[in-house]
């Protein structure tokens, strides 16, 4: 059974109490960003899974003007994933504490985010080249164009990242958020981090506080989400993708551990009673 995991509706970004609260627009991220993700003021756009019923080929996604419409093929709209708070808290004694409590944003997963500064970036890449880095046991997937993409995760001094080759800058004169230039076509390393989500404790849901990446709602013109890409994405790659990889220094340790020999100390040899 694929675990609960959708897009806000049209009705749900305008009427949400923690969207009320905080605002439907959403932060980026850079990851967004070398994936097409547009930059709207600072900030990025993410679709809907409502269709416009006046247009079979457009869908609402929400910008920092309101909400609009355009074509379900568009590469430069986010996703801003919505998962149930009981698929967080697996047990009723858990969820109830959240609820109950005052925090308004939990973190679940991890996910590509940041594009590390240019120091780190050569130290990565230059691994990466001499086959020094350790990969850990997943991957990420892009499905920007039909021809999915693998992001291969790396582990280097207790942190993951990915690769981004190529990346697919969609406007001039922007910036990632350590005020790395963002130039179309480069390769990129990103930092993988902790997703946050935002809660609505009246609907028991989490949203994605940022758009995490860009890809079209179809690749085709269906503004039908039931048949969109975007929901194979998420109920097929994302919400596995996700779960945090195995943390390869703690396998270094218990692989030196399974190897060390053990050297029993010396029996005292029993004296013979006379």
């Amino acid at each position: 059974m694929k675990e609960e995991i959708t897009l806000l509706t049209r009705e749900q970004a305008e009427n949400l109490d923690v969207l009320k609260t905080k605002g439907k627009i959403a932060g980026l991220t850079d990851f967004y960003q070398v994936q097409n993700g547009l930059d709207d003021a600072g900030k990025g756009i993410y679709w809907t899974k409502t269709p416009n019923s006046g247009n079979s080929y457009c869908v609402f996604y929400v910008t920092s003007g309101g909400l609009s419409s355009n074509g379900a093929y568009d590469t430069g709209i986010g996703v801003r994933p919505v998962i149930p708070l009981s698929q967080i808290y697996k047990s009723e004694e858990e969820l109830n504490k959240i609820l109950e409590s005052n925090r308004d944003i939990v973190e679940y997963g991890e996910y590509p985010k940041t594009v590390v500064d240019c120091d780190l970036d050569e130290t990565l890449e230059r691994l990466y080249q001499r086959g020094n880095l350790k990969e850990t046991n997943k991957s990420y997937t892009s499905m920007l164009k039909e021809e999915k993409e693998k992001y291969q995760e790396y582990f280097y001094q207790n942190n993951k990242y990915i690769r981004v080759k190529e990346a697919n800058i969609s406007m001039d004169d922007c910036e990632f958020a350590n005020g790395r230039k963002a130039i179309k076509g480069e390769t990129y390393w990103l930092k993988v981090e902790p997703i946050e989500w935002l809660i609505d404790k009246n609907a028991k849901i989490a949203i994605a506080k940022n758009v995490l990446t860009a890809m079209p709602f179809s690749y085709e013109h269906d503004n039908d989400y039931e048949k969109s890409v975007v929901k194979v994405f998420l109920e097929d790659y994302f919400i596995k993708e996700i779960k945090p990889s195995i943390n390869m220094e703690r396998i270094d340790n218990l692989v030196d551990l399974m190897f060390v020999t053990y050297v029993p100390k010396e029996k005292k040899a029993k004296q013979k009673v006379r």
